[in-house]
């Protein structure tokens, strides 16, 4: 069996909420109200784009420079000690499909 990995380094809120969950909370709002006028005026009780809040990329190299500079941060000593555990974390959510 193969790995496969993204081509581009790329991560998104997918993977704390799912886009199958933020549209029954989407759904869920618009049953909620009232008074909906005919036509497609649901679609201002919740926006789109708030199913999916964030997107970015991000190379190995800029992901390195960031800890570099933030590593003597408590957080960063608490999660991620070493480059190695950075790393791990880099590769779990921007190259990993």
């Amino acid at each position: 069996m193969s790995r496969s990995y993204k081509k581009n380094p790329y991560a998104n809120d997918s993977h704390r909420k799912s886009t199958k969950e933020s549209k029954k909370f989407a759904n869920k709002k618009v049953r909620n109200v009232i008074n909906i006028p005919n036509g497609g005026a649901y679609k201002k009780i919740f926006e789109s784009w708030d199913i999916r809040d964030y997107s970015f990329r991000q190379t190995w190299e800029e992901a390195k420079e960031y800890y570099e500079k933030n590593k003597d941060s408590y957080w960063m000593q608490k999660r991620y000690p070493t480059l190695k555990d950075w790393y791990r974390h880099w590769l779990k959510y921007y190259k990993n499909k």
